[in-house]
C-alpha cells in the first residue's frame, strides 16, 4: 500500500464520519424542532390560560366590588339601628320621667316600647346572621381566590 491508497482510505473514512455526524445532525436538528413546536404549544396554551385567568380575577374584583357595595350598604343599615337604638334610649329615660307622673300611662308607653325592642332585636338577629354570612362568603371567596393565585 502506497501513501496515496493511505490518504484515500482516511479521506473515505473521514467522508464517512462526516456523513455519520451529518445524520445524527439531522436526527438532532429534528428533535430540537419538535421540541421548539411543542414549546410553542405550551405557551399558546399557557397564554390562553392565562388570558381566562385574568378574566376570572377581574370577575372576582368585581364581584368584591359588589361585596364591598353590600357591606357599605350594611354599615348604613347598622347605623340606622344605632340611631334607633340611641331613640329607644331617649325614649326610656322619657318615660322614666312620666313614671312619675303617672303610672297607668307608663305603662301602655313600656308596652309599646317593649314592642318595638323586640323588633328591633329580631331585625339585629337577621342582620348578625346576613352579615356571618357575607363574613363566609368573603373568606371562601378569598381562599378560591388564593386557589387560582398558586
Amino acid at each position: 500500500m502506497d501513501t496515496t491508497d493511505i490518504r484515500m482510505r482516511v479521506l473515505e473514512t473521514d467522508v464517512a464520519k462526516l456523513r455519520l455526524q451529518n445524520e445524527e445532525s439531522k436526527v438532532i436538528n429534528a428533535g430540537i424542532f419538535e421540541v421548539l413546536n411543542d414549546l410553542r404549544t405550551v405557551t399558546t396554551e399557557l397564554r390562553a390560560e392565562m388570558t381566562g385567568l385574568r378574566s376570572d380575577m377581574d370577575g372576582f374584583r368585581t364581584d368584591m366590588d359588589g361585596f364591598r357595595t353590600d357591606m357599605d350598604g350594611f354599615r348604613t343599615d347598622m347605623d340606622g339601628f344605632r340611631t334607633e337604638l340611641d331613640k329607644l334610649r331617649v325614649g326610656q329615660d322619657e318615660l322614666r320621667a312620666e313614671m312619675r307622673t303617672g303610672h297607668a300611662e307608663l305603662r301602655e308607653e313600656i308596652s309599646v316600647v317593649k314592642r318595638s325592642v323586640g323588633n328591633l332585636e329580631l331585625s339585629m338577629k337577621r342582620v348578625e346572621g346576613d352579615v356571618a354570612e357575607l363574613k363566609a362568603g368573603h373568606i371562601e371567596l378569598r381562599h378560591l381566590v388564593a386557589g387560582l393565585v398558586k
